[in-house]
C-alpha cells in the first residue's frame, strides 16, 4: 500500500467515526418520539431473516458484526414475539435456521415504511443538490460495501 493511500484511508476512518453517529442521530432522532422499537437492533435481525429466508443465526451474527450471545438474546427475543422461528435445515437436520413468519413479514414492512418516513422527513431540509450528492454517494458506499462483503464471502454467505 502506497503511503498516500494510507493516509487517504486514516481521513477515511477518521470521517467514518466522526461523521456516522451525527448522521445516524440527525436521520433517526425522532424514532424515539414514536415509543416504540424502530431502531432495536432485534428489528434488524428480523430484517436480515426477511431479506435472507431461513439463515443460521450464527450467518446473521457474523453479517451484523453480533456475538452469539448477543445473536441467542435477539432471536428469542423474536420467538417471543412471534416474529421468528427456529426451524430444522432440510438438507441437514444437525442444523437450525431462523425463519421469519408472516408475523414477522408484517413487521418488517412496518419498520421499512416507518424508517423510510423518519429518513425522509429528517433529510428534507436538505436542497435538491445536496440530496444528489448524498444519493451518488450513497450508491458509491453501497458499492464499496458490497465489494467488502464479497471478500468475506468464505466467512459470512449473507
Amino acid at each position: 500500500m502506497m503511503d498516500t493511500d494510507r493516509r487517504k484511508l486514516q481521513d477515511i476512518a477518521d470521517d467514518i467515526l466522526d461523521s456516522v453517529p451525527i448522521f445516524f442521530r440527525r436521520v433517526s432522532r425522532e424514532e424515539a418520539h414514536l415509543g416504540s422499537k424502530k431502531f432495536d437492533p432485534s428489528r434488524l435481525v428480523l430484517r436480515a431473516v426477511w431479506k435472507r429466508g431461513p439463515v443460521r443465526m450464527s450467518e446473521i451474527g457474523k453479517h451484523m458484526g453480533i456475538s452469539k450471545p448477543y445473536m441467542t438474546l435477539l432471536v428469542n427475543r423474536l420467538i417471543e414475539d412471534g416474529l421468528v422461528e427456529r426451524v430444522q435445515d432440510p438438507r441437514d437436520r444437525r442444523v437450525i435456521n431462523v425463519t421469519i413468519t408472516e408475523a414477522g413479514a408484517a413487521a418488517v414492512r412496518a419498520f421499512m415504511r416507518d424508517a423510510r418516513e423518519i429518513v425522509i422527513k429528517n433529510l428534507s431540509s436538505l436542497d435538491s443538490r445536496d440530496i444528489s450528492s448524498l444519493h451518488e454517494s450513497m450508491k458509491r458506499i453501497r458499492s464499496i460495501t458490497s465489494k467488502l462483503e464479497r471478500n468475506e464471502t468464505g466467512k459470512c454467505k449473507l
